[in-house]
């Protein structure tokens, strides 16, 4: 099944920052709408663009302008958005809190926590949901884009992750769905699986990922999971094992 990428819109006017954000969520399967560094470039961008989400500094050229444009992303474009600082006072807080916000971010930005809080926001949006604080890393689900929608997948439903050249297949046992990620299968497990998550799962081979509760046989080298079976490679054999407790 073919799936859209989740576009995102930067509103940024730090360079540095935003050419950082860029790598990372282009690395991470994200499309990049724009990049706006200032409120001129922002605010045609608001308009003319298709996005699906908006990354926006509080402090945009060093006034507090981010958030006069989050008010405006909420009553009048009615999409998620992130507000991303360097630091968030409780006054600054208590002040961003009033454009109702999806999330926030924190510079520096560590590419893992960056690609768990946007589904995060997305969630929220969904849920109609305004956030006072950041975002948990832990969080358990991410979306997929279908059309104008967004596929909610839960982690512990994802029976494996499987590498197709540049993108990532994602089984999953709820409905038996495959989903793709453009991401390497290597990305995925360095930035997209939640850190306090990835200890549920383990490499196979170079290019399958098996979650370790859906493991249900092990016989030599075949590894059958989620009805599925999966050749477990020499390289790995032995990491297998281990996260199986399997002594021997």
């Amino acid at each position: 099944m073919t799936q859209d990428n989740i576009s995102v819109l930067l509103i940024e006017d730090e360079e540095v920052w935003a050419r950082t954000m860029q790598i990372s969520l282009t690395e991470m399967g994200f499309e990049i709408a724009a990049i706006a560094t200032n409120v001129a470039e922002a605010l045609p961008a608001l308009n003319a663009l298709n996005y699906d989400i908006v990354l926006l500094d509080i402090h945009l050229n060093g006034a507090n302008s981010g958030i006069e444009i989050g008010k405006m992303l909420h009553t009048n474009f009615h999409k998620p958005f992130i507000f991303v600082t360097s630091s968030l006072s409780t006054h600054s807080l208590q002040e961003a809190v009033t454009a109702n916000p999806s999330a926030y971010l924190i510079k520096p930005i560590n590419p893992a926590s960056l690609f768990v809080t946007i589904h995060s926001a997305i969630h929220n949006f969904t849920q109609q949901k305004t956030v006072t604080e950041q975002s948990d890393d832990s969080y358990e689900s991410f979306f997929i884009k279908q059309g104008n929608k967004y596929k909610k997948i839960d982690w512990k439903d994802v029976i494996c992750l499987v590498s197709e050249k540049n993108y990532t297949r994602v089984l999953t046992a709820r409905d038996q769905g495959e989903y793709l990620i453009r991401s390497s299968l290597q990305k995925a497990l360095q930035f997209i699986i939640p850190a306090p998550l990835r200890g549920r799962f383990v490499q196979v081979n170079r290019a399958e990922v098996i979650q370790l509760s859906f493991v249900e046989e092990l016989t030599g080298d075949v590894l059958k999971a989620g009805s599925k079976t999966f050749n477990i490679t020499e390289a790995y054999h032995k990491e297998v094992k281990k996260s199986l407790n399997i002594i021997s």
